[in-house]
């Protein structure tokens, strides 16, 4: 595993690239711990950028309550396809979906491609997301599930929880 500063904005590898993403102003972007933009050309045929936030899960007035995988889950990380016919997507032209009737959402195509949760701290969090990021350019991390949903799925969770462990300084397995 790559040893990152934890201050990476950017990665660009051979299986694409991956930028830090600014979060919006507002209350619906107050549980959004980070994330990312990924393009990767070679994940599907027909788009190629993906959105990887990582959200807090926690009760907030005003917003449904969160759906927690299992008890004590504080964050998930999500990665979903762009839609490509709004795109392409950059830090640049991203204020068009910070504004009007749907402001903060961007489109993108069902179902999520991945949905993983953890009992971490917003740091540890940040991490993950970044290595994860990483392992996307590096071609370590598929983030189109479609042609095997769920080994892509099961791939993504192992990498993530051997990931955090490292975070941590834990032991965890090669």
């Amino acid at each position: 595993m790559a040893e990152l500063t934890g201050t990476e904005e950017r990665f660009d590898g051979p299986y694409g690239t991956a930028i830090t993403w600014p979060l919006g102003d507002g209350p619906e972007w107050a549980e959004t711990a980070c994330q990312w933009l990924l393009t990767a050309p070679r994940a599907h045929p027909a788009w190629s950028q993906y959105l990887m936030p990582v959200v807090r899960l926690r009760d907030t007035p005003g917003f449904p309550p969160p759906k927690r995988q299992f008890d004590g889950a504080t964050h998930e990380l999500i990665v979903m396809a762009l839609n490509p016919d709004e795109g392409p997507y950059t830090p640049e032209n991203m204020s068009r979906f910070y504004e009007g009737p749907q402001e903060g959402r961007l489109p993108y195509l069902t179902p999520v491609n991945i949905a993983c949760q953890f009992e971490c701290s917003d740091e540890e969090a940040r991490k993950l997301a970044l290595y994860a990021a990483w392992g996307v350019t590096a071609g370590a991390l598929n983030p189109e599930t479609s042609d095997a949903p769920s080994l892509i799925r099961n791939d993504w969770k192992g990498a993530l929880v051997k990931t955090l462990a490292h975070i941590r300084g834990e032991a965890h397995a090669s």
